[in-house]
């Protein structure tokens, strides 16, 4: 994957720059926001460059001839021989110099001090992963200083090996590295401007780059493969020897007939050039012809027909369906877009970047987007994000974010994005309800969501839209409540949202406006009553025991999924805990703490267990995500009565 990217000298970027890909931890989904003309674009169109050889656009009234691009590369080791062997030696060593390279080796490295600030992440990953970069120069004088600032430092290092201590022999490792990296990546580009009808064809290049290896290998044997055929005597073919021997045949015959009217006729191979056609150079000519009568089209329209947004939502949809394939890819894709919201009804952004994320975090592709829409902040569960402004001509300050704790570092946020994130989503979400019937039920996190959907019987028109947290949930709410209040939005609204939290002292609060007398919108909170039942309550009621979603789940498949979880785990200590505890049959809910417990003591834990519950509670705090996949892969046939509740609210 790509970590960061070297410039100099483009486009809005002038001088020396490192744009580091996750200073503090490295994501699939990398999300640029800020300003037009800020510099978000350049990024993405700089990579293009140096992937796919398109124009270099300088930065204005500098030198030409200083400036470059050139990503950094994160390999893991076990790809290593996936590159030519004249350059595996040489990425070892290319990539300790990275990983160690100091600060104050140079005074030419101030203006990347990104890097250096990047760096010890970087080297936290050197056991399992190789760093390599390499530069593309657009002015050809300067093409061999393929390592930028460091080509002396890491062509010096190179040259105690004697497979490089030639000129020669160093000019041949840089020519072939660049070839590598572009076998080994295909970077698919797709601007705001673009002919997506062109690259949606299935013929193209990009689309053959995001095929199976394995279609491609499987045309090959087929080319190869040895057939019986009756020439004198029985013997073997291939379909590729049959091409060649009929081809060379038929040369020959015009060489003949030619050779006739003039004897200083011939077509005599080119000098080392290789005259027989191999199944390598057929095989992207057969799937081109085979899919060129198979352009895409929607509802019988060709593409280019459909609206600009409707035709964006193609080129991610075709996208997501060749990536999210379980098949062997002939290269690692880089999938960048600017702007995937553009020309898109705001009801279809929501859909548009969820899908996106799933291709980046569920399906393990590396993602660069730039975006207007910020209401893709609160539903981004993993990745990074850089909010970029041009401070100056010569000063461009890029701030990056988690996703993973995006809302606790929101004092730091840029002035703009907090407010317009929720007002973004809050409007596509009002906006899906005003196109279609949908109905939201928002929650705190990823595991709310699934323990929620294993559940409910009816999830055809749902869409579940995990935010971050009990803060979140309540400042969502507050901001869909004044337009869906409003008496004439009523009859053009056609689903309803709830808005689900658990219970706990710090969250609850009474920040949050009152229910609304249409019953469109409604939030409540998970609550157990002294009887042991959990009930959906208003923010405000007085009855404030906390109580999260993991203690109220049907108890036995719970306490299998714990069961199962800690088996799973290294730590012994649990181990040996949970081992002095049985399943409570009688219990309603999924508490682990107190007397309504669904864990009972068997013995050996003294007179009172309550500690040793406690190291299991803080077991099930720091492992939530395993516990849930784990009980939603259980059978279960009951559901917990407050998801009832839900459903009767949706009818």
């Amino acid at each position: 994957m790509v970590v960061g990217l070297f410039l100099r000298h483009y486009k809005i970027y002038k001088g020396a720059n490192y744009i580091p890909f996750g200073a503090r931890r490295i994501e699939n989904l990398n999300l640029f926001i800020g300003q037009n003309g800020a510099g978000k674009s350049s990024i993405l169109e700089a990579l293009d460059t140096f992937f796919n050889n398109k124009r270099f656009i300088y930065h204005t009234n500098e030198k030409k001839s200083e400036a470059f691009v050139a990503p950094l590369f994160l390999i893991k080791k076990n790809e290593l021989n996936k590159f030519s062997k004249n350059v595996q030696p040489a990425i070892p060593i290319i990539s300790d110099f990275l990983f160690n390279v100091s600060f104050s080796s140079s005074t030419n490295f101030k203006t990347y001090k990104s890097f250096f600030d990047q760096q010890p992440l970087l080297k936290s990953l050197e056991p399992n992963y190789y760093l390599i970069t390499c530069a593309y120069w657009p002015q050809p004088d300067r093409n061999q200083e393929i390592f930028l600032t460091f080509d002396k430092m890491i062509k010096k290092r190179l040259a105690e090996k004697k497979e490089f201590n030639e000129l020669g022999k160093l000019n041949k490792l840089i020519n072939k590295l660049k070839s590598d990296l572009s076998k080994f990546y295909s970077y698919q580009y797709i601007p705001v401007e673009t002919s997506i009808e062109e690259f949606l064809r299935l013929e193209s290049k990009g689309m053959q780059d995001l095929m199976s290896e394995d279609v491609k290998k499987r045309i090959e044997k087929t080319l190869n493969e040895k057939l019986p055929v009756k020439a004198g005597r029985t013997k073997t073919q291939s379909i590729l020897d049959i091409v060649n021997s009929d081809l060379e045949n038929f040369v020959q015959e015009i060489e003949k007939t030619i050779q006739e009217i003039d004897p200083e006729y011939d077509f005599k191979k080119e000098y080392k050039a290789k005259t027989r056609l191999t199944a390598n150079h057929l095989t992207d000519v057969v799937v081109e012809a085979f899919f060129s009568k198979r352009n895409l089209k929607k509802s019988g329209k060709q593409i280019k027909f459909l609206s600009a947004g409707e035709r964006k939502k193609a080129l991610i949809d075709i996208a997501y369906a060749f990536l999210t394939q379980d098949i062997k890819k002939s290269k690692k894709v880089i999938l960048a877009i600017d702007e995937p919201e553009s020309s898109l009804h705001i009801s279809m952004c929501y859909d548009q970047f969820d899908r996106l994320e799933q291709l980046a975090n569920q399906f393990d592709n590396q993602l660069l987007i730039t975006s207007h829409w910020y209401g893709s902040l609160p539903i981004i569960d993993k990745g990074n994000l850089y909010h970029i402004d041009s401070l100056s001509e010569k000063q461009i300050q890029i701030s990056e974010f988690s996703f993973r704790n995006y809302f606790e570092d929101n004092g730091s946020h840029p002035n703009d994005v907090q407010f317009k994130s929720f007002f973004d989503l809050a409007s596509a979400i009002i906006s899906s309800l005003r196109v279609q019937k949908n109905n939201w039920l928002i929650v705190e996190s990823e595991e709310d969501k699934n323990y929620i959907n294993k559940h409910l019987s009816n999830t055809e028109n749902l869409r579940i839209l995990p935010v971050g947290g009990c803060a979140i949930v309540k400042l969502l709410y507050n901001y869909l409540h004044t337009p869906i209040s409003q008496k004439s939005e009523k009859s053009h609204l056609h689903g309803k949202i709830f808005c689900l939290i658990d219970t706990d002292f710090q969250g609850v609060g009474k920040d949050v406006l009152p229910d609304l007398q249409n019953k469109l919108l409604r939030l409540r909170r998970l609550q157990v009553m002294e009887n042991n039942s959990i009930q959906l309550h208003k923010i405000d009621t007085d009855i404030k025991y906390p109580t999260e979603i993991e203690e109220a789940l049907v108890p036995e498949p719970f306490f299998k999924a714990l069961k199962l979880t800690i088996e799973q785990s290294t730590q012994d200590d649990v181990k040996e805990a949970f081992s002095k505890f049985a399943f409570d049959p009688g219990s309603k809910n999924s508490f682990i703490k107190g007397d309504d417990s669904i864990i009972y003591s068997i013995g050996g834990l003294g007179e009172n267990p309550r500690k040793f519950k406690e190291k299991i509670s803080k077991f099930i705090d720091s492992h939530k995500k395993e516990i849930c996949d784990n009980y939603c892969n259980i059978e279960i046939n009951e559901k917990p009565k407050w998801i009832d509740k839900i459903e009767d609210f949706f009818e």
